[in-house]
């Protein structure tokens, strides 16, 4: 898969801050947070807490956000496991609506395939450096392994612009307030998961994927994926 690498996300900036941040800090993270708050506001269970709907839910989309939502062409999210083994500690019970078309997702009940959940946003920098790695990964391992991404305290518009932009075409959730900081004890993205198949996380890596070369060697490491 031939990834876009458009002037408007990677520019010579935001490579050079990449190298610089691990990942994006706080600050930054408390004004996305404050501007994103009222960005939403059309979309009727975007304040709706993040435990509050069933996994088979489908919160309904702003309809101004639907020619994007077809421009970027997501993956429909996972509807997970109606009945998980609840013996087995995996994600943290934590519902979140689709970005994308999909139900919302409860990412305790995401088993049955390997999984690489990444956590990112389009105001962070070291983000938007290591999207066009997960973006081919994900093309060439669909099938194979699920990529869910976790979207925190951003727009919807700007979020759907930047997987368009870079032809990421595998689902995300969207977690506005940040809930998933505290559940995971993350200071700020990007943050990568690596889950088993039977939900159980299996490693992270904390700020941005410095190499395809390097990724692969976690795939194979975390969740015995050769690349």
């Amino acid at each position: 898969m031939n990834v876009r690498r458009p002037g408007t996300w990677l520019a010579a900036t935001f490579a050079t801050l990449a190298l610089l941040l691990g990942a994006c800090g706080s600050s930054s993270n408390d004004d996305a947070a404050s501007t994103s708050r009222s960005s939403d506001a059309s979309d009727g269970d975007s304040q709706a807490p993040a435990s509050a709907p069933s996994p088979q839910t489908t919160t309904e989309k702003d309809p101004d956000l639907l020619p994007l939502i077809a421009e970027a062409g997501l993956d429909p999210c996972p509807p997970g496991d109606p009945n998980p083994d609840a013996a087995i500690p995996g994600l943290p019970s934590l519902t979140l609506r689709c970005l994308g078309h999909g139900p919302d997702v409860d990412l305790s009940r995401l088993r049955g395939t390997p999984l690489v959940l990444n956590v990112w946003a389009s105001w962070c920098p070291p983000c938007i450096a290591e999207m066009p790695i997960l973006a081919a990964a994900a093309s060439e391992l669909r099938g194979q392994v699920q990529f869910l991404g976790v979207d925190i305290q951003d727009r919807d518009a700007s979020a759907l612009a930047m997987m368009r932009d870079f032809e990421a075409d595998f689902p995300s959730v969207v977690d506005e307030p940040g809930v998933i900081r505290g559940e995971m004890a993350i200071s700020g993205p990007p943050v990568t998961f690596f889950v088993n198949e039977q939900g159980v996380i299996t490693g992270r890596h904390d700020g941005a994927l410095p190499s395809t070369e390097y990724f692969n060697a976690l795939l194979r490491e975390y969740l015995g994926i050769d690349r």
